[in-house]
């Protein structure tokens, strides 16, 4: 019996140990090792296109370092040093007032009392007459005088705040000079040049605030002068007028005889 089932365990256990002996294809492992090869060609292909790509960007990185070296930082081109004392000044208003408000401002009473810090001689309210009477003075003939004292003071104004503001200007200019000439990138160097332009146009167009008050008290002189012509050519008329109703008026009352004198015949 046990003979008889060794013969059976030996019966199926050869085909088993057929099926264990290993086949080989030399094709197939010929095959298996070309793509290994170019398994292997495609990763060193992809290291050397990381590599480039790395050099690549190594490359760009030292370019913007030396781009932010020569040129500055742009995340601080906002940053631009005088800018903020630039902008306050151009924001500042003249004290100076328009030759319609120093009109408005005249006054025939403060006219006749000037007398520019003792140069000219004062005007009172009034005077007196060769027989003694007093009379006062009509200030509104006066006002167009106070119109151009109101100009004097006014450009002394105007003069005292521009000396004030161009010192200012001019210690600015000094200092975004200073900051200027020891910019070391090309962008300070351009927002300092753009700052120092600034306060160069600022400052002449302080000094035309001078100018222009000068020129309110010139344009009122001459408003005075024109009104004083023409108030004498208004009295020459007036006196022209009254001349010409004058002898017309004589006309009337003196009328001269047209007709022949008649002298008396009779001895």
């Amino acid at each position: 019996m046990k003979f008889i089932l060794s013969l059976i365990a030996l019966f199926f256990a050869v085909p088993f140990a057929q099926a264990q002996v290993v086949v080989t294809n030399p094709a197939s492992d010929m095959l298996s090792q070309v793509l290994h090869t170019e398994d292997i060609a495609k990763t060193v292909e992809m290291i050397n296109n990381q590599v480039k790509q790395i050099t690549t960007l190594t490359q760009q990185l030292q370019q913007i370092q030396s781009y932010v070296k020569a040129f500055g930082d742009p995340a601080k081109l906002t940053q631009i040093t005088g800018a903020d004392q630039l902008i306050s000044s151009l924001k500042e208003s003249g004290v100076g007032k328009t030759i319609s408000e120093l009109q408005k401002l005249s006054s025939g009473v403060e006219a006749l009392q000037y007398n520019a810090n003792g140069l000219y001689q004062s005007l009172g309210n009034t005077f007196t007459t060769p027989g003694g009477t007093s009379v006062s003075r009509s200030t509104d003939l006066y006002k167009k005088f106070g119109a151009v004292q109101q100009g004097a003071e006014n450009f002394q104004t105007v003069t005292d705040d521009v000396l004030t503001r161009r010192k200012k200007l001019r210690s600015q200019i000094a200092e975004t000079t200073q900051q200027l000439q020891a910019a070391t990138t090309n962008a300070e160097t351009q927002k300092l040049t753009g700052v120092l332009v600034g306060y160069n146009a600022e400052l002449q167009a302080v000094d035309r605030e001078i100018d222009h008050a000068a020129a309110q008290v010139t344009t009122q002189d001459a408003e005075n002068r024109a009104d004083s012509e023409k108030q004498e050519q208004a009295l020459r008329e007036e006196r022209q007028a009254q001349m010409e109703e004058g002898v017309k008026r004589y006309s009337e009352v003196f009328k001269l005889e047209s007709s022949a004198p008649k002298f008396p015949t009779n001895r």
